[in-house]
């Protein structure tokens, strides 16, 4: 709904603005017909493109990520950013060129343009959030919520949400207490190993942690045990701790709710990294082709085997995919079961050692990136065999799966290569550092230590 309004407004809001253009400026129309000027080449591409470019301003806003859960604020700003910098680009494409003798009648053009593209599009996407809105007050729409914590504390909380009159689209389907049994009048009591399986049939779709006022330690156990469900955990700002250096909140008029166990990215982020992704790891692929071709005949002229190699790891919201690699070990290197490489490994091939030693052999990965089974930056894909034993001593480790993997990381970069489960809990810390700190400015200057490691091979 929300796209093809988009699509609509803004063609409608362009097409009025070349009917001002007409109407206004005699530099533009001279003696020509109206129905001559509209089929006029350039009015005509421009309006066939210019809606495409701006659509694509409003995916990088992030925009169209999250449709459910959007205020009329949210919406507002979001329109508003995107908007101002397509007209923006449109003014040094399409109109700073224009024969207007006047330059102050660009700059009025301009101001025309955006107030057209924010009065339809912003009209049109307010209508469909009007509607949205209504469903979840209806509860046509809405997440079905598990309350988890102390006896107590869970019915205040039960309480308080199911007094919310704010249609904050939450409904509480379960509940569970940790300190003895209880009943709650329409909701499913469950223990903790039921709330996991009801989250592994989307039965679930987030849990509320009920603790009281302060109890810091309580609420790092529940979180600890229910990282795995891979699902928000939310807090209520009345039981929030000293833990939470950081609490952001969206709902100011119902009851506010902060996520424990969500990664600090926004939306536009995400799409802006990710038209970086494909954009670097094409061209990527297309420089570096030759190379690529001089080590695979390396490899293949070495030892006896394939020239690229694919291990299945675990990438964003846990979904398996092939990594591909170069190979540098012998094609039998792990016919006893998976095992990790360490400093003068036999099972190293000749070239193997090279290829390691300058991060070579992670170039077929530019192909992940581009497929979008990984990004440039972020913490690094490992294999299921070893996730499971790092889940053991490090539960937060399950909020790398909430972005892209990457073909290269800050714990590379500072740490490097791993040898053994402890080395890469140790490794993860770095990982949870980016995770709170990514931006484009952290993710870039990644890349550029990457690539001095690989110009001094400092690899291994």
């Amino acid at each position: 709904m929300y796209v093809l309004t988009d699509y609509l407004t803004t063609s409608v809001a362009w097409l009025i603005f070349n009917l001002v253009r007409f109407f206004t400026l005699d530099e533009v129309n001279g003696s020509s017909s109206l129905d001559r000027y509209l089929v006029y080449s350039t009015v005509l591409w421009g309006q066939l493109l210019i809606p495409f470019m701006m659509m694509g301003f409003y995916w990088l806003s992030g925009f169209y990520n999250k449709t459910f859960t959007k205020s009329r604020l949210e919406v507002l700003g979001a329109t508003a950013g995107s908007v101002m910098l397509g007209v923006l680009l449109i003014y040094f494409v399409a109109i700073i060129d224009d024969p207007i003798p006047d330059r102050f009648s660009n700059y009025v053009l301009l101001l025309i343009l955006t107030a057209l593209f924010m009065a339809f599009v912003l009209s049109g996407r307010l209508l469909i959030t009007w509607r949205l809105m209504k469903w979840v007050a209806s509860g046509l729409l809405v997440d079905r919520v598990a309350v988890i914590g102390e006896r107590k504390s869970v019915a205040e909380c039960i309480d308080r949400l199911s007094k919310a009159d704010c249609g904050n689209g939450l409904k509480i389907v379960a509940a569970s207490t940790t300190d003895g049994q209880s009943s709650f009048e329409g909701l499913a009591m469950l223990s903790l190993d039921e709330i996991e399986a009801e989250c592994d049939r989307n039965e679930i779709s987030k849990v509320v942690l009920a603790v009281a006022p302060g109890d810091s330690q309580k609420v790092l156990s529940l979180v600890r045990r229910l990282y795995c469900l891979n699902r928000p955990l939310l807090l209520p700002a009345w039981s929030a701790c000293s833990m939470l250096a950081r609490v952001k909140v969206r709902n100011v008029a119902g009851e506010p709710l902060t996520d424990v166990a969500s990664v600090n990215i926004s939306e536009s982020h995400r799409n802006v990294k990710r038209a970086m992704d494909v954009g670097l790891s094409a061209l990527a692929l297309l420089v570096m082709s030759p190379v690529m071709a001089i080590l695979a005949l390396m490899i293949k002229r070495d030892s006896r085997g394939s020239v690229l190699y694919s291990q299945e790891r675990v990438g964003l919201h846990r979904k398996r995919f092939q990594i591909y690699k170069f190979r540098t070990m012998r094609v039998d290197a792990e016919s006893a079961g998976p095992a990790l490489s360490s400093d003068n490994d036999p099972r190293i091939t000749r070239v193997g050692h090279f290829l390691r030693k300058y991060r070579l052999d992670e170039l077929p990965q530019f192909w992940n990136v581009l497929k979008g089974d990984m990004s440039l930056v972020g913490p690094r894909p490992e294999r299921e065999y070893y996730e499971e034993q790092i889940l053991k001593r490090a539960p937060h480790y399950t909020l790398v799966h909430q972005v892209r993997p990457g073909l290269t990381s800050w714990g590379m970069v500072k740490y490097g290569y791993a040898t053994s489960v402890d080395q890469m809990v140790e490794r993860l810390a770095y990982d949870m550092i980016y995770l709170e700190n990514i931006s484009i400015a952290v993710d870039l200057k990644i890349m550029f230590f990457t690539v001095r490691t690989v110009l001094t091979g400092k690899g291994v």
